[in-house]
């Protein structure tokens, strides 16, 4: 129908309905507001915001201008309020406004439910128009595309009961009663899949949607070289992947990150129940308006956290729309308070985890998604209550040496960085020995890590003391230290447990120019006995601290001099530091140690002149050692958070082959073994073993795999495999990405040769390909690649050919469909029982009977 025909249909069963016509900037409707209107737009833009307090702080978080999509969704579900504000941003909006009454009556009377699919459709196209707004304020990064793999285990079915007691952890599902639960239960396949399989791919139809059992599962989507996260999928119960009974493609891919199980609902087989009962099918699809709903909320909510300081604010916003439905003495309500300070969010985190296993389905929906949110907001907590413990374990030790203290608050800084992104160069420029200067560039600290007694752990020179000089000398050096101020308790009791040298800068409290004297020369008194007894020190030569765009600023004399003046002189360590002023997210703490000298070498005479020439000079030349250092700590970024190149194997492969390697360690023995290997035909074929009985056989397929990964990953595989026969099985997935039947041949040539190489003594199979439902249009091409395949098997190899595609076709050359699962790719019992049949039959022939 198109937007025409549509608009005059809405108008003949809406006769109250009305067309508005609004001017830019008006307020359709603001936040917990009741819906009183449903709208359509016609034409014109509408921005969506969540609300602050003063109206000039609203946050924009999408923009739609589809024709015909729906404003007013929220008054279908209880509370029936807005969770967001909505304005024109267009001169001349035009709507076809209802009341919102008026749509609830007609949906309730109309028996095919096709209006209220139709909202839900269009509602999933607000979505993604909501997930799209994250490519703002995303970081671009170099990522593989998605491949369609739909590789996993079919498991024995688990009874009703089980599975509707999975369902009912759902709040999508659990609002379904008893009877249609058992009608979903009774149509779902379980699922088993490994560490990173791809589920379904974005803008791909999903066949079906998915319950998780258990595991991880990881909703996302590339756009462009963006990767949005919706999100990570960790409760039981929670359905995904359900695009498809909108009758549209999905917006995102699905990946498991760790082993997952699911229940998967074929979208056929639901629909057919939805035929024969349309009050179920509208229960169904009013819930599906709830959960699009919710996570187009969840969606704006992730596009707060994004701006970086809003993530709090966006679980305010996600328990207070859901207030209304929340039990009244739900801990929830407490998680806004325990968040807003510091010092009780350990209470509200260690509150929400609580709630993921004791909470309502629609607590522990709203406390996981709440922990998602606030992942980076938790990091930082965890990072701040590092420094807590640095600070504590100084300050409450019990030790007398201060050499035994120092090594105390290296140990507790090193647990600080273990968990950080930080990478150090140039360990090779360490000199051996001890007695020498590092000096460095000494950067500010975020205001966000002070502590409750506003002392701040300084972040730069703690990481040169622990992570640098700890490790290589067995000692984090002495570091001066600035006299604090009068009411710096925290400052002072700490430092003075370290045994450092104290000196004056500009942020120390005001002293009389005598005292500052006596001070420096304390400083160089002490400080060259340390480097005379075999210690090293730590000097920033500003005397005070930078940002790092700023950093260095100008040079004092101080550590030159005490340098220039000792015999023999000690080596000047310079180390650069950057982004130590940063906050953690999204940062990698870097330091650079630069060659080792002595002064001798760049300063011929000792006077103050030739000193400050050379000092300002080095200042300069530092300039430029920091700027090379920002560059290769932004590459080094992009690195760790970067996809390797797109020529790489698939990720989820590494773990596969590991698994595989496993597999074949734990064989009982390896006498007449018979080797399978090749695509997802062979991986899911996981009661081979039973099947194929007496034969001792091992399962070396990988899902997705072609001739070319079949090659590539070959030797790994088969490092200590003793095969006395390899059955091979690949070339659907190669025709699939569009190889002709010959460069399947050609593959399969290369394979066949590297098998003759390493196993010279081994027999060999070669098993045909299947023809399928969803690839029934490239059954020519098998049909030409599996006669390719024969001939050079048979005519050349004088091996075996199994032929599997004869029994699974019928006379009019189509696939049969009782022997797939849903997807109409993979191979159910049934499926199985054929290959079982065929290739045990084929195996169990003497080899001197073949050809």
């Amino acid at each position: 129908m198109d937007q025409n025909s549509y608009i005059a249909h809405l108008k003949a069963n809406f006769p109250q309905g009305k067309t508005k016509v609004y001017p830019k900037n008006h307020v359709l409707f603001k936040i917990h507001k009741k819906v009183k209107t449903f709208r359509w737009i016609l034409s014109g833009l509408v921005n969506y915001y969540l609300e602050s307090d003063e109206p000039e702080n609203d946050i924009l978080v999408c923009q739609i201008s589809e024709p015909l999509s729906t404003l007013g969704v929220d008054g279908l579900n209880s509370p029936k309020r807005y969770n967001y504000k909505a304005v024109t941003s267009s001169n001349g909006a035009t709507f076809f406004e209802v009341p919102i009454s008026a749509l609830e009556t007609y949906l309730t009377k109309d028996s095919k439910n096709k209006l209220l699919i139709n909202i839900a459709s269009t509602l999933y196209h607000q979505l993604k128009s909501a997930l799209l707004k994250q490519t703002e304020l995303s970081q671009p990064a170099r990522t593989k595309p998605i491949e369609d793999d739909r590789e996993f285990y079919m498991s024995p079915e688990t009874n009703t009961a089980e599975i509707i007691k999975l369902m009912r952890c759902s709040p999508f599902l659990d609002q379904f009663s008893e009877k249609n639960l058992s009608k979903i239960a009774s149509i779902s396949e379980r699922r088993e899949y490994e560490p990173y399989e791809l589920l379904y791919v974005q803008d791909r139809f999903t066949n079906g949607l998915s319950i998780l059992i258990n595991g991880e599962v990881s909703i996302k989507r590339i756009e462009g070289n963006i990767e949005i996260k919706q999100r990570s999928i960790k409760d039981p119960g929670f359905i995904f992947g359900w695009s498809s009974f909108l009758g549209d493609k999905d917006i995102c891919s699905a990946i498991t990150v760790k082993k997952s199980a699911l229940y998967f609902v074929p979208y056929s087989k639901l629909k057919s129940m939805f035929i024969s009962d349309r009050a179920f099918e509208k229960q169904f699809y009013k819930q599906l308006l709830w959960l699009i709903g919710n996570q187009i909320n969840a969606a704006f909510l992730r596009y707060l956290g994004l701006l970086g300081k809003h993530n709090l604010q966006a679980v305010f916003h996600l328990i207070e729309n859901n207030k209304s439905r929340l039990p009244l003495t739900s801990k929830l309500h407490q998680s806004i308070h325990l968040l807003k300070n510091v010092n009780t969010k350990e209470i509200a985190y260690a509150s929400l985890k609580t709630i993921l296993t004791t909470g309502t389905s629609l607590e522990r929906h709203i406390a996981s998604l709440s922990l998602e949110l606030l992942k980076d907001d938790n990091e930082e907590l965890q990072f701040i209550k590092g420094l807590e413990n640095i600070y504590t374990t100084v300050v409450e030790s019990t030790s007398k040496s201060t050499l035994e203290i120092r090594k105390e608050c290296a140990t507790a800084t090193k647990n600080l960085f273990q968990n950080q992104n930080y990478h150090i160069d140039g360990w090779e420029n360490l000199p051996e020995g001890n007695g020498h200067i590092f000096i460095y560039n000494h950067l500010v600290n975020d205001t966000h890590y002070t502590l409750n007694n506003d002392f701040q752990i300084t972040l730069d020179s703690h990481f040169i003391s622990a992570m640098v000089l700890q490790d290589k000398y067995d000692d984090s050096g002495i570091r001066t230290i600035r006299i604090g101020r009068g009411q710096e308790y925290g400052h002072q009791n700490y430092y003075n447990k370290l045994g450092h040298i104290n000196v004056y800068t500009k942020e120390s409290e005001q002293s009389s120019k005598e005292r500052k004297k006596i001070s420096r020369s304390i400083f160089y008194n002490q400080a060259e006995d340390y480097l005379k007894n075999g210690y090293n020190l730590i000097i920033s030569p500003e005397g005070t601290s930078y940002r790092t765009e700023n950093s260095p600023g100008p040079f004092k004399l101080g550590s030159f001099k005490l340098a220039m003046n000792m015999k023999p002189q000690p080596k000047i360590v310079p180390l650069v530091m950057v982004n130590f002023d940063n906050r953690i997210k999204d940062n990698l703490f870097y330091c650079k140690i630069l060659p080792a000298f002595k002064l001798k070498e760049h300063v011929k005479n000792t006077d103050k002149e030739s000193l400050i020439s050379f000092v300002n000079e080095y200042q300069k030349e530092y300039v430029d050692h920091v700027k090379e250092a920002r560059k290769t700590a932004e590459i080094l970024m992009n690195k760790a958070t970067n996809i390797s190149d797109l020529s790489d194997p698939p990720e989820m492969w590494f773990n596969e082959i590991k698994r595989l390697n496993k597999r074949v360690s734990k064989l009982e023995h390896q006498k007449q073994l018979f080797a399978f290997y090749g695509s997802s035909s062979i991986r899911l074929w996981i009661s081979m073993k039973k099947d194929l009985a007496p034969l001792n056989v091992v399962n070396l397929g990988f899902g997705g795999s072609t001739f070319p990964w079949c090659i590539h990953y070959f030797d790994k595989i088969f490092n200590a495999v003793k095969p006395k026969k390899i059955i091979l099985y690949a070339g659907e997935n190669d025709l699939n990405e569009g190889r002709t039947p010959q460069q399947v041949l050609a593959d399969c040539q290369e394979l066949v040769s590297l098998i003759i190489e390493k196993y010279p003594e081994a027999n060999l199979a070669l098993i045909s390909l299947k023809p399928s439902m969803e690839r029934e249009a490239m059954i020519p091409q098998i049909i030409e690649t599996n006669l390719l395949l024969s001939k050079y098997i048979i005519g050349e190899l004088k091996a075996q050919f199994i032929n599997v595609f004869a029994p699974m076709i019928t006379s009019e050359n189509r696939p049969r469909p009782e022997l797939y699962m849903s997807d109409g790719l993979h191979l159910n019992k049934e499926g199985y029982r054929i290959w079982s049949s065929t290739i045990k039959e084929a195996l169990l022939i003497p080899e001197t009977d073949i050809n």
